[in-house]
Order: structure tokens, then sequence, then C-alpha cells
């Protein structure tokens, strides 16, 4: 089994500054991990961010539909004109 190893690079904010397009570039391409660094101290890190639509289904379908389970269905419907209303009274939907 492989695992992907990143590498994590420490950039001056100098550098970052001038190459801001190509450093963001080079993280979302190879997945890699650039801090930056002002004065010797780590101020910032840019990581990739990782969109997985399997994921934000599962989530979907775990988290969130569980507590949505009909709650619209006890509101009741509005009714604003009498042609509207008429509509709804036909047959059909009897």
């Amino acid at each position: 089994m492989y695992t992907n190893v990143h590498m994590n690079y420490i950039l001056p904010i100098t550098d970052l500054r001038k190459n801001i397009f190509t450093v963001i570039d080079h993280v979302a391409r190879n997945g890699d991990i650039v801090e930056v660094e002002r004065e010797g101290k780590k101020i910032a890190k840019i990581v990739p961010l990782s969109d997985d639509a399997a994921e934000r289904a599962e989530h979907l379908l775990t988290h969130v539909l569980p507590h949505l389970k009909g709650v619209w269905k006890d509101k009741p419907v509005k009714r604003n004109t009498a042609v509207e209303q008429q509509y709804w009274k036909r047959d059909i939907f009897s």
C-alpha cells in the first residue's frame, strides 16, 4: 500500500509576495504545504483543500437529511388568490 507524502516548505514572506501565484499553483498541483515565515516566526500556512463530492454527499445523508425529514409537510400551504383556490378545488385533486 502506498501513502502520499507531501513536503512542507518554509518560505519567507517576501518570496511569497514575489511569487504568490506560483506558490498557490504549486500547492494546488502537488498537495504540498507551504508555511510562511516573517522575522523567524511562522505566521501562516497554505494547505491544499480537498473537495470530495462523495464525502459531501455522505455528510448530507448522515447528518443533515435526518434532521429535515418532513419538516416542510407540517406547514400549511398559503392560497393567495381566488383563482388559485379554485384551481386546487378541482375534482382531480380530491
